[in-house]
């Protein structure tokens, strides 16, 4: 393919990684972050001008504006004729619905990299700047990579979305460099492909510019474009870069195997079938949205600012009868009245004034929730109660109403599919995983689309379910039979840590009729024996949940081992894993790195490295190995020491024989209580994102018109039009029960609930 009428050379040499060099970088780049604030927006501008074009200027004749329809036509075609691109978006802001693309970066491997602008403006005249083309004609082109084998791009999801409400052009990401960095190691301190770059392809040895910063008080638009294609450009080169590196440790085919490539097989295994698939899915939920009921809300906050002013006129009617002893205190101090919203003023109130004791010792003057818990009065009571409403009106009820796009009255939330570090996904802008379920006033906010309802399904007792699996995995069938044969597992586990028969500890009966209060109340008490394994927890913070003392929790944990002793075998053996290898697994292979199992318990080091004292060593190269029979004589010390003489131990060795010692014992330990969790969670959440595929994937549900809202862990919010309410319902229950039994080889039984507002009354259709 001729490439010089239009651009000049555009081939550029072959940069393929090196991946056995960079396979050993854990150096962190370097971070340069200039300055860029004060002066005027030119005097900033030029600033801008002068870093990038220090630190990327030569790249220049490697990039390529395009500013015509007839180079936009040939570089497209030399996308489609190597059936790879990257590509990156600039935009005005981060919100794809109500923010518009600046301008489109792509590169094709064997090309120059390219910046498309579009609607750069003069930073002087703010006017739109010449040479650059139009939406529609960028639209148009764009549309021809729809179906490309190779579309390569960093936070996949954000771009998608730009390009998708920006262009009108659905792009399918085949590689997303953010997500396979996420399921190469979930654990990277620094995560934007800036960094990932310079870790991973640079191997560390150039800078890792924050760029971010430079742009930081500079909207894009403003940008000159010279500047704006040396940065846009780039980002397409270092996405493809980072992407070839990435490849040799995820690439995957279905029909074809491969060696375990250092234990990466279930990494690839679901960056391909659980994380990929799931980009577009999250696009389409998110451009969806929800409805917000903004006459209900306006009607809410009315209710609750009442409901503040009420408990604030409690806490002033509960200060009141010490007024005397708040006048004779110092009144510079404190304002008149008391503000209940300063920690300062209220630690003044409780410990100078009031002389309330301290019960916390970490927080001598503290008046957090916990504090005034345990104080317990109904003076903290009342700031308590004010603080709740607080809350509730700033976090939800006034801020919702927010959020909502003027445009269509939605709330277009923000899903990051891999938010945390087991796979869970999290939600921001807002949090709509975070709504309470206590406070059904603000789930009613939520409301389906007019002539719509809402439907909900939930996988019931999914992460039990899932620990009974791995139990089975075990050669252990007593947990998986009991969910098998469709048991209540949280009665099970009452059953057997009261040694009573099942059947007394159910809520209902076998014909659906409630039994005792006390047996639904054995459950109850049971479940967080169960909760405390799955998540980690001390048998002291069982108790404590529980209002039991910590023997009685650890009765009941042993009745637990003794009924289903795979429980214990899978928390012992979950502990194996992440010491022998520094990870484990999901049901589906995701790993969660814990490397600090791996760590000594203590280790030790020169305080100041003795010189070496062979006199040949020209180097001057230091011994800064502690030698061993130091390390085991203070290690015994270590290990016969009671609890608090390590600190001594620590000083004696630091006075003695000039030795730091570093005690892991936090570390390791919380990196224990996450063994199991993180494999049970992690779990759950394979289990809900490859739900969301299969319903995407669904045609009778597409052709119903039905569509996914939120997801919430185990629960995943639909709607449709209230005509297919009974076949949406039952394909979702259906569709999701097949799902769990795809993974983890039980029936499950997903309710469906149908109604007008999230939590609202129950439709029968």
């Amino acid at each position: 393919m001729e490439q010089i009428s239009l651009f000049g050379d555009l081939s550029r040499p072959d940069k393929k990684s090196d991946i056995a060099i960079a396979k050993k970088a854990n150096a962190q780049a370097k971070k340069v972050t200039p300055t860029i604030k004060g002066g005027s927006l030119s005097s900033k501008i030029k600033r801008v001008r002068e870093f990038v074009e220090e630190h990327l200027g030569k790249y220049k004749d490697q990039y390529v504006t395009i500013t015509t329809e007839m180079q936009l036509d040939f570089y497209i075609r030399g996308c489609v004729e190597v059936q790879c691109v990257a590509l990156d978006t600039e935009t005005t802001g981060l919100d794809p619905m109500l923010n518009k693309i600046v301008g489109v970066c792509l590169y094709y491997p064997g090309g120059k990299a390219a910046y498309i602008p579009m609607r750069h403006k003069s930073y002087i005249t703010g006017e739109l700047l010449p040479n650059q083309l139009a939406p529609e004609i960028v639209a148009k082109y764009i549309a021809k990579l729809v179906g490309i084998k190779e579309l390569e791009m960093f936070n996949a999801k954000f771009d998608t979305r730009f390009v998708r409400n920006d262009l009108g052009v659905m792009l399918h990401c085949t590689w997303d460099a953010y997500l396979a960095e996420r399921c190469m190691n979930e654990n990277e301190e620094h995560k934007n492909l800036k960094a990932q770059h310079a870790k991973y392809v640079l191997k560390g040895k150039e800078d890792e510019f924050s760029f971010e910063q430079i742009f930081k008080d500079i909207p894009f638009e403003l940008i000159p474009i010279d500047i704006a294609t040396i940065y846009g450009a780039h980002d397409g080169v270092i996405t493809h870069e980072l992407k070839e590196f990435q490849w040799d440790y995820l690439y995957y085919e279905e029909d074809k195997p491969f060696s375990d490539r250092n234990g990466m097989n279930g990494a690839a295994w679901t960056f391909f079938n659980i994380e990929m698939p799931l980009v577009d899915v999250m696009c389409r939920l998110e451009d969806t949205g929800i409805l917000l009921d903004t006459k209900y809300a306006q009607k809410l906050s009315v209710e609750y600012h009442a409901k503040k002013e009420q408990a604030l006129d409690k806490f002033y009617t509960e200060l009141a009868p010490y007024q005397d002893k708040i006048l004779a205190y110092d009144s510079s101090k404190l304002d008149d009245p008391i503000n209940i919203g300063s920690p300062t003023q209220l630690a003044i109130l409780f410990y100078d004034i009031l002389r309330y004791e301290v019960v916390d010792t970490k927080s001598p003057r503290g008046t957090g929730v916990s504090i005034l818990e345990k104080w317990n009065t109904p003076l903290t009571d009342a700031i308590l109660e004010y603080r709740a409403i607080d809350k509730l009106i700033g976090t939800y009820i006034d801020k919702l109403p927010e959020c909502a796009n003027p445009n269509d009255g939605r709330i277009h939330a923000s899903f990051n599919q891999y938010g945390a570090d087991t796979g869970r996904m999290s939600s921001d802008r807002p949090n709509l995983q975070n709504i309470p379920s206590h406070n059904k006033d603000i789930r009613k906010m939520f409301i389906a689309s007019p002539g719509y309802v809402l439907m909900s399904s939930d996988y019931s007792q999914q992460e039990p379910s899932c620990l009974a699996s791995f139990c089975k995995e075990l050669g252990y069938d007593a947990l998986f039979d009991a969910r098998f044969h469709g048991k209540d597992l949280y009665s099970a586990v009452a059953s057997a840590c009261f040694n009573l028969p099942y059947e007394e500890c159910c809520e209902f009966d076998d014909n659906g009729n409630k039994n005792p209060p006390e047996y639904k109340a054995r459950r109850n008490k049971a479940k967080p024996v169960l909760l405390g394994i799955l998540y980690g927890r001390g048998d002291a913070s069982v108790a404590e949940g529980m209002g039991i003392s910590i023997d009685e929790a650890k009765q009941l944990k042993r009745n637990l081992y003794r009924k289903y002793p795979e429980i214990q075998i899978f928390e012992q053996k979950s502990l194996e894993m992440g010491e022998d290898l520094g990870y484990v697994t999901t049901i589906c292979g995701r790993k969660r790195r814990l490397p600090d199992l791996q760590l000594d318990e203590f280790e030790f080091k020169w305080i100041d490295a003795p010189k070496s004292d062979d006199v040949l060593d020209f180097d001057g190269e230091v011994n800064d190995e502690v030698p061993d029979e130091l390390c085991t004589k203070w290690w015994r010390k270590l290990k016969k020491a009671r609890f608090g003489e390590k600190r001594k131990i620590f000083e004696e060795a630091n006075k003695k024989d000039g030795i730091w010692i570093i005690d892991n014992g936090a570390k390791i330990a919380d990196a224990t209580r996450q063994c199991v969790n993180a494999r049970i969670q992690g779990s759950a959440a394979d289990l809900t994102k490859l739900a969301m595929i299969d319903l995407d994937k669904n045609e009778e549900l597409k052709k119903l018109g039905f569509r996914m809202l939120i997801p919430v862990h185990d629960e995943i919010i639909a709607e449709c039009p209230e005509e297919n309410a009974k076949e949406c319902s039952r394909l979702l229950a259906q569709v999701m029960s097949d799902a769990a039994q795809k993974i983890l080889g039980m029936p499950f039984s997903c309710d469906v609930e149908i109604t007008k507002e999230w939590y609202g009354e129950s439709i029968e259709i």
